[in-house]
């Protein structure tokens, strides 16, 4: 019996160990390769002779072969000849060398591939890519077998049609010709022609109708679209129900496995190590490997189970991920320093976010934002929102906002009023007389809006004349600020008024000019239209009192 090349070896190496020396005896080295053989030597049976008589013969005529080539070589004289009897020596030689393998494998039953040199092949992508898609593109092309059958039949059929037509235009007008007079010979090649074209417009509509028939029968016999996604749903799940449903579980398992031994590793830790960078490091890992752990395990199972379809699928997948990866790559770097909190944005820190300002509570793969003088103030988002931002250190004494719900404050321009709300979104002022406006926060924020509930300063100017510049630093300023002191109390409160200065100013063209400083609490902000006119009554009673002169500007005009 003839035995395979490789089982012959192995069969040999088993014996050859089985019948060598006894453990802690001295192996003597063979002197000869015969000594080397096995002590059960191989008998070979007929079919083995029988082979090698074969290979002799076919042997034989080849080398015969290869001498009249070499004959024929020698006696030419022509190069082209030549050339050709060359190529076909080669081949000969080629064809001679393969057989006298063949004839030593036979006849020696051992593996020669170690004696054999092996070409070196050069990787190809490529290639790799086509074997890869190669089970993919047979599943679709299953999928769709039908359907390309059909397009087929149609495109056959347009086909025949147009030739079918441009027949039946030839008869026609070879059917007009021939209705006319003419000479005996020009009417037979013409009746000739109509008999031809007449015979190739037959079997174009013959062929036609074929092609209908069974374009219809086809059309009649398929399913809907309905149908076709559900057998071919039910017939995949059949045939690779199984290796997907435990490509899943595979997954699953090693996926949430990681997520476990992450939750067993944070318990262990001390409260407050999670801030830690090797704490954010591991979890970072733990995350990534759960992932690519748990797709390498479901590899593993389509590998094993030989469905090459699935594991293309996944590898195809993986691929598309990493190549868009590649043009992503110094952002995904940037989100994984934010992650680790050694980025440009670190917690704890102020930062501006949609123009609005906040404190960065929390970095990982989400971010926690919070500005507790809004409401809905907390902001959680995917951590790669904050790539390309910059935060800063909180500043000693730094509000979070300008202001709180219930403040009034003044916006540049003199507009007043009370906040209603504020969210991270918009800021809601009702001014006097319960008119509602809505600002989005930056352009509340680009307003520059001062708080008046905290108190505020109300400052004016007042002049008079300088008919009086005798009693102007010293009694005038005097009688402006008990003034103020007696009748301002009546305006805003005299629980509301803090302080009142009263300060010459300047000596201005045509007037002694005074500040007039109001220091008021946030109860008088309701009041702040009416308080600065409040004070200049004030200040014109307390000149008609005392016979001070208002002054008003005046215009001298020269005559040349």
């Amino acid at each position: 019996m003839k035995h395979p090349p490789v089982l012959s070896c192995v069969l040999g190496i088993v014996l050859l160990y089985s019948s060598g020396p006894a453990t802690g005896q001295t192996e003597a080295k063979p002197s000869t390769a015969a000594e080397a053989a096995p002590a059960l030597e191989w008998s070979p049976d007929s079919g083995v002779l029988q082979s090698l008589e074969s290979l002799q013969r076919a042997l034989a005529l080849k080398e015969g072969e290869a001498a009249d080539l070499q004959q024929q070589l020698a006696a030419a004289s022509d190069d082209l000849a030549r050339e050709e009897i060359r190529r076909r020596l080669q081949e000969v030689r080629n064809a001679i060398e393969e057989q006298r393998r063949q004839f030593d494998g036979f006849a020696v039953d051992v593996d020669l591939s170690p004696f054999t040199p092996q070409a070196e092949s050069k990787f190809d992508w490529q290639e790799q890519v086509g074997k890869l898609l190669e089970p993919i593109l047979a599943e679709f092309e299953n999928a769709t077998a039908e359907t390309r059958i059909i397009g087929q039949i149609r495109a056959q059929l347009n086909s025949v049609r147009k030739r079918r037509d441009l027949a039946a235009e030839a008869v026609h007008n070879l059917e007009a010709l021939l209705a006319r007079p003419a000479s005996s010979e020009l009417q037979a090649r013409l009746t000739n022609r109509h008999a031809a074209w007449k015979r190739i417009w037959e079997e174009a509509d013959n062929e036609f109708s074929a092609l209908d028939i069974q374009l219809q029968s086809r059309l009649a016999a398929r399913e809907s679209v309905l149908d076709q996604t559900t057998g071919y749903a039910r017939h995949f799940f059949q045939t690779r129900g199984l290796n997907l449903l435990l490509g899943i579980v595979a997954f699953c398992a090693v996926f949430f496995g990681f997520r476990l031994a992450e939750l067993a590793v944070r318990k262990l830790r001390r409260t407050g190590s999670e801030k830690k960078f090797g704490s954010r490091l591991t979890a970072l890992l733990f995350h990534v490997f759960s992932v690519l752990g748990g797709l390498g395990a479901m590899m593993l199972v389509f590998n094993l189970a030989g469905d090459w379809f699935l594991l293309g699928i996944i590898i195809i997948f993986l691929f598309g991920i990493g190549w868009a990866s590649v043009n992503t790559l110094p952002r995904q770097v940037e989100t994984i320093k934010l992650m680790l909190n050694i980025g440009a944005v670190r917690e704890g820190e102020y930062l501006v976010y949609d123009g609005t300002p906040y404190r960065v509570d929390s970095l990982g793969f989400s971010a926690h934002l919070n500005n507790p003088r809004l409401d809905g103030g907390t902001r959680l988002l995917p951590v790669k929102f904050l790539v390309g931002m910059t935060s800063r250190p909180v500043g000693e004494a730094e509000p979070w906002f300008p202001c709180e719900k219930g403040d009034w404050v003044v916006l540049d321009g003199g507009q007043i009023g009370r906040i209603a709300g504020q969210t991270p979104a918009n800021v809601l002022l009702v001014a006097p007389g319960s008119e509602t406006v809505t600002f989005p926060v930056a352009d509340f924020l680009s307003l520059h809006p001062r708080n008046l509930s905290g108190g505020f300063r109300m400052e004016s100017t007042f002049g008079v004349d300088y008919r009086h510049q005798a009693i102007a630093t010293t009694e005038i300023p005097d009688r402006m600020k008990s003034s103020l002191l007696e009748k301002l109390p009546s305006v805003v409160g005299a629980d509301n008024l803090r302080d009142i200065q009263v300060l010459f100013q300047r000596a201005n063209a045509s007037s002694l000019d005074y500040a007039v400083w109001v220091d008021l609490t946030g109860g008088a902000a309701r009041l702040y239209p009416q308080i600065s006119g409040a004070i200049q009554r004030i200040l014109v009673e307390t000149c008609n009192e005392n016979g001070w002169v208002i002054p008003f500007p005046q215009v001298r005009i020269h005559q040349g």
